[in-house]
């Protein structure tokens, strides 16, 4: 019982950590949005130009791919953590196996009968 409260705790805190507000998302995409406009300047590209458009679509194009890039990671990372955490709960399992109790009693022909659960 106490191996399944300790395992609900860490996947609660997770799941926690993993939360961000709409508004911390928006101001995320917001200040992406101006690192991409301010590297395109830099580029030369002038605002309102056909160049400067293409840039800020390359640019958005490079973001979105390393993010589902870095999701994937953190897919895969969750897995092996799942996982391991199988694992450790089987060892605890085998370090620790169930208890046995047997009760003994007499079957009144002489004999006795052993019951165990």
């Amino acid at each position: 019982m106490e191996r399944k409260a300790i395992v609900a705790l860490i996947l609660a805190g997770l799941a926690l950590s993993a939360c961000v507000s709409q508004e911390e998302m928006a101001a995320r995409r917001q200040m992406a949005q101006a690192n991409r406009e301010k590297q395109c300047a830099s580029f030369g590209y002038r605002l309102g130009t056909p160049d400067y458009s293409k840039c800020l679509e390359s640019l958005y194009l490079q973001d979105q791919q390393l993010a589902v890039a870095e999701e994937a990671n953190r897919q895969a990372r969750l897995h092996e953590f799942g996982q391991r955490l199988q694992q450790a709960g089987a060892a605890m399992q085998s370090a620790n196996p169930p208890m046995v109790h047997c009760t003994t009693m007499p079957n009144g022909i002489g004999g006795t009968n052993t019951t165990c659960q």
